[in-house]
């Protein structure tokens, strides 16, 4: 979560159900090598749900897993 790129990828899927690998790069001006190694990264640690159709990746938010964190960051904060 310390990178701001990954921040914003997670923000846009805030705004959106689901999104294409190609709109986020796009929408963030991302190559695509950065955009594979942040989406990557997001889903590693399960804060990403990651498909498939028509031969195109497609990612939107795992709701659990912000939640957990959200919860994580207001407790430590109290």
């Amino acid at each position: 979560m310390a990178d701001e790129t990954r921040l914003h990828i997670l923000e846009l899927l805030t705004q959106e159900d689901e999104l294409g690998a190609k709109d986020i790069m796009s929408r963030l001006d991302l190559s695509q090598s950065a955009a594979s190694r942040h989406l990557r990264q997001l889903s590693v640690t399960g804060y990403l749900i990651e498909g498939r159709r028509d031969g195109a990746k497609y990612y939107r938010l795992n709701q659990d897993r912000v939640k957990a964190t959200t919860d994580a960051i207001e407790a430590f904060l109290k």
